[in-house]
């Protein structure tokens, strides 16, 4: 579909007046959109059905944030009992995946794999919400959200190759050799 709107680089706002489409705003729903987007490809990687459930859960929300943060809170919102939510569901695999050695290399699974990616595209997108908080107020739940989510990514790509059997590789901080 096109409607030719766009065509000289401006686009609906969500609040009925036009913006560039290179703004930060743009910018951040575009990420809000790529991190809904790996999170659904890893919903037709993942297999088991806690992880399915818990996946659809997550791009709900993220599509709930974006609309909070194009409406300045005045549609679909992400609240404190989201963010708890995401709290006990990371807190429930990392009990599955026990004692973690940081720093993980991504890996393994193929599972595990685009639950990471799925991770750093939303890193990315927290950022930018970062960022563009400094440009306009932006509720405080969503960007307690945003890191909370990235946290309950990595937990599920654990928890994916601990149920794969496959074994993290851990990269290991050595001293530069003189």
């Amino acid at each position: 579909m096109f409607t030719r709107k766009g065509d000289r680089g401006d686009t609906d706002s969500g609040k009925k007046d036009r913006i560039s489409k290179g703004s930060l705003a743009v910018e951040v729903e575009g990420l809000v959109d790529e991190s809904s987007a790996i999170i659904g490809f890893a919903l037709v990687k993942c297999h088991w059905d806690d992880l399915i459930k818990d996946l659809q859960r997550c791009q709900d929300l993220v599509f709930n944030m974006g609309e909070h943060i194009l409406t300045d809170g005045k549609g679909r919102v992400v609240t404190p009992e989201d963010v708890k939510w995401v709290e006990e569901r990371t807190t429930n695999y990392r009990d599955e995946v026990g004692k973690i050695v940081l720093f993980v290399e991504p890996g393994g699974s193929e599972e595990s794999s685009v639950l990471h990616l799925a991770r750093v595209t939303v890193r990315r997108m927290e950022r930018h919400i970062v960022a563009l908080s400094e440009e306009k107020q932006i509720n405080p739940v969503i960007l307690q959200f945003a890191n909370r989510l990235s946290s309950l990514l990595f937990m599920m790509a654990l928890a994916a190759n601990k149920r794969m059997g496959k074994k993290e590789r851990i990269w290991e901080l050595r001293k530069a050799s003189s």
